[in-house]
């Protein structure tokens, strides 16, 4: 499966303001594993055009109320807080759900969790790897705890998650944020076993 990054030289890509330019050409770097093969294929870099080479005709997206510009497009699409409030939301009821026993359900909440965070990793593709590293070494062992409905299992890869989240939130410079899991169960779910 192919996987994109941005190059190391452009680690910490600018972000857009206001009336800043964000919509320059990129250089990405293409990766991918050969099936069945056991290696890897050679990196290949390319340089991809953005909307700023397309026809102004082609930079709009006719919808049922009017047409938008893909730069409208962007700046609706959500911020990392919004995706985070999402995800913390989820992370909560995923825990009242193990603890309750509705192991579909908290299966269901980490499973979301994963989708959020990879939606993350799009709109902000500076955290990606470390995203990816937090699905493969902690979100897959809260999933198998799920799936086997082990809730001591669960409660040991849930809290080095939390721990795991926490410790990022500090490398990314937001060491203000510290997630907690809320004393009271979320009120507007069931989140006991049927």
């Amino acid at each position: 499966m192919p996987a994109a990054a941005l190059p190391e030289h452009d680690a910490e890509p600018e972000v857009a303001g206001g009336d800043d330019d964000p919509l320059g050409q990129r250089d990405f770097r293409f990766e991918e594993v050969l099936d069945g093969a056991g290696g890897t294929a050679p990196a290949v870099s390319v340089h991809v055009p953005t909307i700023r080479d397309m026809s102004e005709d082609t930079r709009r997206v006719k919808t049922d109320h009017g047409e938008l510009t893909l730069e409208q497009i962007a700046e609706l699409l959500p911020g990392t807080g919004e995706i985070m409030q999402s995800v913390g939301n989820a992370w909560w009821k995923c825990a009242y759900a193990a603890r309750g026993g509705n192991w579909p359900l908290a299966a269901y909440f980490a499973r979301r969790v994963r989708g959020l965070q990879r939606k993350l990793a799009i709109v902000r593709p500076r955290y990606t790897e470390d995203l990816d590293a937090f699905e493969a070494e902690h979100l897959a062992p809260v999933l198998a705890a799920c799936d086997a409905a082990d809730r001591a299992a669960f409660d040991r890869a849930y809290a080095a998650a939390v721990d795991k989240a926490n410790e990022l939130h500090v490398k990314w410079g937001k060491s203000y944020i510290r997630w907690v899991l809320p004393d009271e169960p979320p009120k507007d779910l069931e989140l006991s076993a049927e």
